[in-house]
Formats: structure tokens, C-alpha cells, sequence
């Protein structure tokens, strides 16, 4: 079994591959070997952006409804016997539960009594599907009515709306859930098509982590999986997409009875501006940008707060393939005044060294506290895998070796020009 040091953190993860491919990742924690909590993250890379692919067994390019990802992790809570795993979860007082991103499908699970069993049945419903017309036909009508729910929301109206506005190729542009009609098309041939495909051991993931034995997780996982073999066709042939840097609409008003103004505006830029080539250091300095200029503590928001020009805002770098995004979410209680100063701050970008040194502290102290908490960093594991389908053990050593010269020169490369903007509004013309 592989040993991973966290450096700096005085964490040793355990990293095994099957012989049928699935990665197993284990964090024990002997702070939690008292109260016997664990926490397990079984997944899959496979979400919302995985709608055109050539199916397991098949040599043809095929699309698929949107959403189909989300509604499969919602099947694959029914079993045949007609056991609910969450029935199961809850005679232990254990927690289960599940999320679709878009690029990941994962099952959690929490508790502190039973690991072996809850484990072993975690690993059972997840890799024994059971779909038929009857129990989609229901899950069609459930997930088409949460779809049109979403639209009421007017924060999810502008975020979807914009995500549609900024990529014209990506399926970014479309919902996790998919639309009502999308959801209407799926068919339980469709779902045991992308279930066979994806859900396979090496494509998937599981983490653990808390009061766990790294050899009896492996045992434990290995056993429940016997009957799943390698398979040699390991890759499998995903759509590619060629994203424009231009965004596809610049402006979108919406009218709805809101009582507070909503604003959401995504810039888009393509990845490549950048001189950083690694593509973590890269996301550690435009989450640095974010930390220093829109942070709590940031003049920025210091300046708009004395104001009163919002009641709630938000700021968030993405990175894409080959696009990088930043986008702004906010109540607004002066639009056009708001939007000003904004353009304004984004056109002087500045930092202090002192700023950022204060900052990196911060962020070693949090990683250093993170590595106490097996749920945070079972999540943080998992994130990394999705994006960089890596550990990545040394955070504490390139925060530390984060440079003022660098973060100026990111900030250059910032191009705020290609802009896209959503206004939900009650005011109409």
C-alpha cells in the first residue's frame, strides 16, 4: 500500500488500486478512534458534462438527455428488494446521502457504529442498479417538478441563465438537472447505458476517511467487489469540446417580482493568458485575488457595504478546460452605481505584499486544522481528484512559495472586456 505524506500537515494517507482498478484513498484519524466517527466518499467521474460518449460495448457517438447524470445518482436509491438505503443508514444513526457536480457523482456516508456493514452495503447498492419503466416514469415526474421550481428561484434563474449566456459549446451551459423536457426522454435503457459505462472500478473513487484501519478498509472493499473484474477497455470516448473565448450574449434583462434587485455578471477569458502552467498554482493565485479583493476584509467590499449598494454579493474565479471565468453575484440596492464602481475596481486591481503574506498564514493555519477533520478532508481529496485526478499533498509548500511579483502578473493577465451580464429585476421598461 502506497504512502502519501501530507507535508507539513503531519498527515500519512494510504493510497491502494484494485487489480480491478477502483482507487481506494484512506485517511485514518486517531483523533476520532475515541468516538469511532468515519466518513466514506464512494464516486464516479461522471456528471452533468458527460451527455455525448460512445457506450461501453458500442463504437457510435451517442447524446443522451441532459440531466440524465443527476437522475441516475437519484435511482440508484431504489433497490430491487425494495430496501431504501436510507432505512438502511438510519437504524445505525448513520447518514446517507448523494450529490451530482459536473463533472463527478459521489456517495457519502457518515456515522460512528457499524463501519464494516456500512461500508459493505454502501459498495453493494451503488454497484447493483435497478431501473425499471415503473420507478422512472415516477422519478421523471419528481425531478421535472424540482426543474420547474428551480426556475421560480430568481438566484438560480440568474445563474442559469448566465451559465447559458457565457458558453455557447460546454455543457456548462445547462442545468445538472436538466430541463423538464430533457428529463421526460430519459428511459431506462438510457440509464443502464451510462450506468455500464461510467460506473465502472476504474473510473471511480473511493475515500475514507476518520477512526478507520487502512488494511480493513481494502479488505473489506476488496472482498465486496470480487465479482468485478478489470475492464481493458479502460477509456472511454467522451465528446470534445472546443469552447469560444467570446461569450455568447452580453446582456439579458429578466423581470420578476423580486424584492431586491439580482445581478450576475460572468467574465470569460481564456486560460492561456496565463504564463502559469500548472494548472493548481494557477487556481491558488486567482483564489488569492479573490481572498485579497473581494474578501470580508477587502476595500471593495468595505467600500460598497458603506454605501449601500448591495445586500449580498459574491465573487468566484472558474477554470474550465481552456477558459477561465470570473463571476459576480449580487443583491443590488443601486444597480447602476454598483456596476460602476465595479468596472472601476476591476480596472486598478492592486495588492500589497503585506496583504498577501497575512493571507498565506491564514490559509497554512486552515490547512494545518483541516487535516483534524476527516469529512473536510475526504471533501478536499475528492475535489482534487476531480480536478486534477490527483493527490495533491503539498498545499502548505506552494502557498508558502506564493510571490507578490506572480500575483501582479496574474492580475495583468486578467482581461475583464469579454463580459456577460444578467439583471433580474421587477422593474420592467
Amino acid at each position: 500500500m502506497e504512502k502519501i505524506e501530507l507535508q507539513k500537515v503531519d498527515k500519512t494517507i494510504y493510497r491502494e488500486v484494485l487489480d480491478n482498478g477502483l482507487e481506494i484513498i484512506i485517511i485514518p484519524n486517531e483523533e476520532y478512534s475515541k468516538k469511532k466517527n468515519y466518513y466514506f466518499n464512494y464516486g464516479t467521474y461522471y456528471g452533468a458534462l458527460n451527455n455525448d460518449f460512445v457506450p461501453i460495448g458500442k463504437n457510435k457517438m451517442t447524446s443522451f438527455p441532459k440531466g440524465i447524470a443527476h437522475f441516475l445518482e437519484h435511482k440508484m436509491f431504489e433497490t430491487e428488494s425494495g430496501e431504501k438505503p436510507f432505512d438502511f443508514y438510519a437504524k445505525t444513526g448513520s447518514y446517507v446521502n448523494a450529490y451530482t457536480s459536473y463533472k463527478s457523482t459521489s456517495y457519502i456516508v457518515t456515522g460512528n457504529k457499524k463501519m464494516k456493514e456500512n461500508l459493505e452495503y454502501l459498495l453493494t447498492f451503488v454497484n447493483n442498479p435497478y431501473f425499471t419503466d415503473e420507478n422512472v416514469l415516477k422519478e421523471q415526474g419528481i425531478i421535472s417538478e424540482e426543474a420547474a421550481m428551480n426556475l421560480d428561484n430568481p438566484d438560480y434563474l440568474a445563474y442559469i441563465t448566465l451559465s447559458k449566456n457565457l458558453y455557447k459549446e460546454l455543457p456548462y451551459n445547462t442545468p445538472i438537472l436538466g430541463s423538464v423536457e430533457s428529463i421526460k426522454k430519459i428511459t431506462k435503457e438510457d440509464l443502464y447505458e451510462c450506468y455500464n459505462t461510467f460506473y465502472r472500478p476504474n473510473n471511480m473513487y473511493l475515500v475514507v476517511g476518520g477512526a478507520v484501519n487502512p488494511d480493513e478498509i481494502v479488505k473489506i472493499t476488496t472482498k465486496a467487489l470480487s465479482n468485478l473484474k478489470k475492464d481493458d477497455n479502460s477509456k472511454i470516448n467522451v465528446k470534445k469540446y472546443k469552447e469560444p473565448v467570446k461569450v455568447v450574449k452580453e446582456y439579458e434583462k429578466i423581470v420578476r417580482d423580486v424584492k431586491v434587485d439580482k445581478i450576475s455578471i460572468g467574465y470569460k477569458m481564456d486560460r492561456y493568458r496565463f504564463a502559469i502552467k500548472n494548472d493548481i498554482v494557477l487556481d491558488l493565485y486567482l483564489n488569492m485575488i479573490v481572498s485579497l479583493c473581494f474578501g470580508a476584509s477587502s476595500k471593495f467590499k468595505e467600500m460598497i457595504r458603506k454605501r449601500h449598494l448591495v445586500s449580498r454579493s459574491g465573487y468566484y474565479f472558474d477554470r474550465f478546460d481552456d477558459i477561465v471565468t470570473f463571476t459576480v453575484e449580487a443583491d443590488t440596492l443601486n444597480t447602476p452605481v454598483y456596476l460602476r464602481e465595479l468596472e472601476n475596481y476591476l480596472a486598478n486591481l492592486d495588492v500589497l505584499e503585506e496583504d498577501l503574506e497575512r493571507i498565506k498564514k491564514v490559509w497554512i493555519s486552515s490547512e494545518v486544522v483541516k487535516s483534524d477533520y476527516p469529512d473536510n478532508l475526504v471533501d478536499n481529496i475528492v475535489g482534487d481528484l476531480v480536478t486534477y485526478r490527483k493527490i495533491v499533498p503539498n498545499y502548505v509548500d506552494l502557498i508558502r512559495n506564493m510571490n507578490i511579483s506572480t500575483l501582479k502578473e496574474v492580475i495583468k493577465s486578467l482581461d475583464f472586456s469579454n463580459k456577460s451580464i444578467v439583471e433580474v429585476t421587477k422593474e420592467s421598461d
